[in-house]
């Protein structure tokens, strides 16, 4: 099986429109934000906005699209407004997924201000369950998976250690709601090396005996300006940064995650050119399953 590779894809001009802008860009899965990513409002998406989406992912090839949450949700923020707007976003983002049929919506932890990573993993996964409470799960339809966003502990971060996000899962066990996204340059500049064959190993199963990988439901491929272990959030071209191509030929051979959507986030441009030579970089690194027998 192929891994299943994309992009995180605009849409400027309406939801409706990604999905044509992912086929452009040689995708077969595209991650969106269903709102602006810079503001709290979120406009309502119409019926006809629904079914336009839904109908341009199958004719224009897209096999899975999912959603990530907007930029200012902080659940862990040391400003109690700022939390209990994060959790209000949280549940619309939600439903906004349910409403497109998206199986998931990533979303990153936060940053705490000085209060502390305890706290702030208290608030955090208070802040999930009272965003899952408001939007519950559904016998028939979408009922969308929050994925914690692995992080590279830029500032105050929190989520840069496997122990933390181990701690909210097994908290938030119980919801059957909540998985990872695997960001590989938030992984690297956190201190888990990912650069060999060797290295990959050692991190995949650190993560497993510490979190489990059957939590990681999607990866973001970004290669890291930062280098191993500098708590820097950069990302850079697939092979231009300091993991580099070699890192890449892991994730996308790896039997375990054939079925796991890639996103990756690299630098973008005026047109899908950076985002179609990053892809085909990554595309050029499977082996195929015959060789591999």
């Amino acid at each position: 099986m192929m891994p299943l590779l994309g992009a995180h894809i605009s849409i400027a001009g309406g939801l409706e429109k990604a999905p044509e802008r992912g086929r452009r860009a040689t995708c077969d899965v595209i991650q969106v934000f269903t709102k602006s990513n810079v503001q709290w409002a979120a406009g309502p998406i119409s019926q006809e906005q629904q079914r336009l989406f839904s109908t341009n992912l199958e004719h224009f090839g897209i096999r899975m699209a999912f959603g990530h949450a907007c930029y200012l949700v902080n659940l862990c923020s040391a400003d109690t407004g700022v939390r209990r707007r994060s959790r209000r976003a949280l549940a619309i983002e939600l439903a906004r997924c349910s409403f497109l049929n998206l199986p998931y919506l990533v979303f990153h932890p936060g940053s705490h201000g000085g209060k502390g990573e305890r706290e702030a993993i208290r608030w955090i996964v208070g802040g999930i369950t009272w965003a899952l409470e408001k939007q519950p799960a559904v016998a028939s339809g979408m009922s969308p998976m929050l994925l914690l966003e692995t992080t590279a502990g830029q500032g105050q971060g929190v989520g840069w250690r496997f122990e933390h996000l181990a701690e909210m899962t097994t908290r938030l066990e119980a919801t059957n709601r909540v998985g990872i996204c695997f960001d590989t340059c938030h992984v690297f500049a956190a201190g888990y090396d990912l650069r060999s064959f060797e290295a990959y190993g050692q991190t995949m199963a650190e993560f497993d005996q510490v979190i489990g990988l059957h939590h990681i439901k999607v990866f973001h491929l970004n290669d890291s300006r930062g280098e191993l272990g500098s708590r820097l959030d950069r990302h850079e071209h697939i092979g231009r940064g300091k993991i580099g191509l070699e890192g890449f030929r892991n994730p996308v051979n790896d039997p375990r995650f054939a079925d796991r959507p890639m996103i990756i986030e690299t630098p973008k441009g005026k047109t899908p050119a950076m985002d179609v030579a990053n892809l085909r970089r990554l595309r050029r690194l499977i082996v195929p399953a015959c060789a591999t027998e």
